[in-house]
């Protein structure tokens, strides 16, 4: 089975940066991980680590991991099936619609597409982009990806409707309620975060579309947008559901000094049913 195992991962793995990624995610410690050369010599000694008992369960927990990355590859299925795992649950895929027609905001939504890009190469959820988002780019991008999350990031007007472009590149605005129609058509999702100035107020309009909204009621900082998404989806991909994950992006804004005040989460999944006797 080692020589195999060698095999599959020199094949899914063949660079240094998403083998050590593959491997700290799996219980390795980094100053553990040998030097990479090349896949041809680098998995070979990590497997016979494996055997040795370096990382306790380790190649069973590297073979999860390598199968949540790669879910539709049989050799990697076989050899933890072999191995008495089972397949994990699919991760989250979070569609990322980028939007910013005035291009006044164009530093800041380039920094969020590479944090996001960062945060989703730590292995917790899935994620696909548009950039320079049309109007007409919008249902497409949903029934292409199939989405559990949907992130807008761009502008907001005050009344709540949304800036995207129109097909000659020029600004053109949704109305909330025109924006959860289409997500309705295409399937209810898990949770929509529009990362904007004043989109949390239009929350309601969501409803039968997603299960939850995070937004901002008020004007929203660069800064303290980037601060909030690097926070949500940290918590997204280590497994948090969205309400959780809201609360760990409005921490993790704070604990960076932002004014958090603004920002807004509405659940529209029915509250639990209290626990105990009728007082």
């Amino acid at each position: 089975m080692a020589n195999a195992l060698a095999d599959v991962l020199q094949d899914l793995y063949y660079d240094g940066d998403a083998a050590r990624s593959l491997l700290i995610r799996s219980g390795y410690r980094p100053a553990q991980i040998p030097f990479f050369r090349s896949a041809e010599t680098f998995w070979p000694e990590v497997v016979l680590r494996l055997e040795r008992g370096i990382v306790k369960d380790g190649i069973r927990l590297v073979l999860v991991n390598a199968a949540q990355d790669h879910p539709g590859n049989d050799a990697v299925q076989e050899l933890l099936a072999r191995h008495g795992g089972t397949p994990p649950s699919p991760r989250p895929r979070v569609l990322c619609l980028f939007a910013d027609p005035s291009r006044s905001s164009k530093l800041r939504l380039d920094r969020e597409a590479r944090l996001l890009q960062e945060l989703a190469g730590l292995g917790g959820f899935e994620l696909r982009t548009r950039q320079a988002t049309r109007v007409s780019d919008i249902i497409r991008a949903l029934l292409q990806e199939k989405p559990q999350l949907l992130h807008f990031a761009g502008h907001g007007r005050a009344d709540g409707w949304l800036v995207f472009e129109d097909d000659d590149g020029r600004p053109t605005v949704v109305e909330p309620a025109r924006l959860a129609e289409a997500i309705t058509a295409t399937g209810v999702l898990e949770c929509v975060v529009l990362n904007s100035c004043y989109s949390g107020a239009a929350a309601e309009a969501f409803r039968g579309a997603t299960r939850a909204v995070a937004g901002c009621v008020t004007a929203l900082g660069d800064d303290c947008a980037l601060a909030f998404a690097r926070g949500f989806y940290t918590g997204i991909g280590a497994g948090q559901p969205p309400g959780l994950a809201f609360e760990t992006g409005r921490a993790e804004a704070a604990l960076v000094q932002h004014d958090t005040t603004g920002l807004h989460f509405v659940s529209f999944l029915p509250a639990p049913a209290a626990s105990g006797g009728t007082p």
